[in-house]
């Protein structure tokens, strides 16, 4: 036994001895002596992926995973959380907005996890991974450097780097690859950022629709299984489709053990994104109907829309006017480029909308500016209708819920000012023949 104890510490200094010096432990295979001590080390230890499905909170309904170490000989449980961020701090929100949000790897008693998350009423799943003993080491060993104060931060990115996929790489590295090689295909009935998204966020209507005018089109490509895995529930799914080499020549399920340890009372997100186009169109058209209404009333001044058409034209044109600016930059000069770029919303929502919004206003002042705000609502309108050609014919565009909820307003404005339009000013010679004639 003494023997044994030695051994297994003699291993655990040498599998710790990388993350002491600071260097990134390398993966199984390219240290001989290294994975021999991983091999005695791996023998008490179990990995397993614990995951949790969507929560009430807007954040929570992405769901959440972990990774979980579990050491039999020291009759330890660790579950590595890297989705840990702090609303309090002074920066949060800077980082937020242009996208270089920090995020950190945290660790906890898996059981306290477990029980903090099934208090909040969250379905929790655990998938035994039948890694062999040096995957095991290497990947416990691998963590516990990830964890270090001068490695566990990271640049959270909602698609491409978060508390899933950094599950999915881990798993991947002591792997060699295999996930990315099993999860390289785009399935049959492929899914994209903006479905997966739309669907889980649907029911919040203020967020659902802002991740509709704000992903562009790069946000509509095909996912590949891999790119999937930013969403917990879809990885632990594309984890029981893996099979890995045994050691004997043959091939074996890398989940060799798959629990539901909690089901939630609340019912589990949909499959697929609901159509909400219909919902959309019916919303655009019942407020394009309200503003016509208001711009048959009469005008206190001629040619001049009434002021209640005015004050909401003014009031679409300014929220407009704001989420196109925030879209603008978002897209340009900003970490979320790579997803808020491309957008054919800009042709809906852009800065010009608040010029628009400030002569609605002015247009009961002076006649210029009312035919000034004809000039506008027509060439906001005929953006609106390019937007929807080009989507239609050319770029594939999903934001259709968009397109249903601008165009019919962006026309109905166009025609309100068309039907009030003011006869032009009266050139200085005809004002002069008027003189003579009289």
């Amino acid at each position: 036994m003494r023997q044994a104890l030695g051994v297994v510490l003699a291993a655990v200094a040498l599998v710790a001895a990388p993350a002491r010096l600071g260097a990134q432990p390398p993966p199984p295979g390219v240290d001989a002596a290294l994975d021999a001590a991983r091999a005695v080390r791996g023998q008490s230890l179990e990995v397993s992926v614990l995951t949790f499905e969507n929560g009430a909170i807007l954040w929570e309904r992405f769901g959440h995973n972990a990774l979980v170490i579990t050491d039999t000989l020291l009759g330890e449980s660790r579950a590595y959380n890297w989705g840990v961020f702090d609303f309090e701090s002074p920066d949060f929100l800077v980082r937020f907005l242009t996208g270089d949000t920090r995020y950190w790897l945290a660790i906890w008693p898996t059981r306290a996890m477990l029980e903090e998350y099934v208090r909040l009423d969250r379905t929790a799943r655990r998938q035994v991974l039948a890694l062999d003993a040096v995957q095991r080491a290497a990947l416990a060993e691998y963590v516990e450097w990830n964890a270090l104060e001068e490695n566990r931060y990271y640049r959270y990115d909602y698609y491409l780097d978060n508390c899933s996929t950094r599950v999915r790489d881990a798993i991947d590295r002591v792997l060699g690859g295999t996930l990315a090689r099993a999860f390289a295909d785009v399935p049959a009935s492929p899914r994209t950022w903006r479905e997966e998204t739309a669907r889980v966020t649907d029911g919040d209507w203020p967020p659902f629709a802002g991740i509709h005018v704000a992903l562009g089109r790069n946000a509509d490509r095909p996912l590949t299984r891999w790119n999937e895995g930013f969403i917990p529930m879809q990885l632990a799914a594309h984890l029981t489709t893996v099979m890995i080499p045994d050691g004997n020549g043959g091939t074996r399920a890398l989940v060799a053990h798959d629990t539901v340890l909690y089901r939630a009372q609340r019912p589990a997100l949909p499959d697929r994104a609901p159509d909400r186009r219909l919902v959309a169109l019916l919303v655009g058209v019942g407020l394009a109907a309200l503003l016509l209404l208001l711009g048959r009333a009469a005008s206190t001044s001629p040619g001049v829309p009434p002021l209640a058409a005015r004050v909401l034209m003014a009031l679409w044109y300014g929220v407009g006017g704001v989420l196109g600016t925030a879209l603008l930059l978002a897209g340009t000069v900003t970490k979320h480029a790579p997803y808020m770029g491309s957008n054919l919303s800009l042709l809906q929502v852009h800065p010009l909308l608040l010029v628009a919004a400030v002569v609605a206003l002015l247009a009961g002042v002076s006649a210029r500016i009312a035919r000034s705000l004809g000039w506008l609502t027509a060439l906001v309108a005929a953006l609106a209708v390019l937007g929807l050609l080009l989507q239609l014919a050319v770029i594939d565009q999903q934001s259709w819920p968009v397109l249903a909820v601008t165009v019919p307003m962006h026309v109905a404005c166009a025609l309100v000012c068309r039907g009030r339009a003011v006869p032009p000013l009266p050139s200085s010679s005809g004002q002069a023949a008027q003189a003579r004639a009289a």
